[in-house]
This record gives structure tokens, C-alpha cells and sequence, in this order.
């Protein structure tokens, strides 16, 4: 199953590192990133096309990532 998923995170590296990381662990498949800096320097737009074997699979990876304190939104 692949889904898109669009994000507003914090501008940064780690934000980015600790994403992708997050993916890794849970075994989600990475078939596309776009990581664009918004009109202020602050936030960026994240767009991911993951890859995951199950649905519980892919909610709970959604989940996990709104709880990050650089994600402020996360939308299909």
C-alpha cells in the first residue's frame, strides 16, 4: 500500500532526520520525498510517498509522527 502524505514542519535538518528515522524503525519504504522551505524560513512543506506493508502499519507511523514537536500538521 502507498500513500502520500503532506506535512508543515519545522525548517531544519533534524526534523527531516528524525522523520525518516521514524520510518526506518517501523520498516516503511520511502519512494518519494519533496522538501520545499515555505515563505518564511521557519516552516517547510514535507511531502512523502511511503510505502507500507499494512494499514495499522501506515496509521500508526502517521500517528507517531504528529507527535513530534517539529510537525504541526499532517494531512493525506
Amino acid at each position: 500500500m502507498t500513500r502520500t502524505l503532506n506535512a508543515m514542519v519545522k525548517n531544519g535538518p533534524e526534523t527531516l532526520m528524525r522523520i525518516t528515522g521514524l520510518m526506518r524503525k517501523r520498516g516503511c519504504q520511502l519512494q518519494g520525498i519533496v522538501y520545499e522551505v515555505g515563505l518564511n524560513d521557519a516552516l517547510s512543506k514535507l511531502t512523502l510517498t511511503v510505502g507500507a506493508e499494512s494499514e495499522d502499519l501506515m496509521n500508526n507511523m502517521i500517528l507517531q509522527m504528529k507527535r513530534f514537536q517539529d510537525v504541526y500538521e499532517v494531512t493525506e
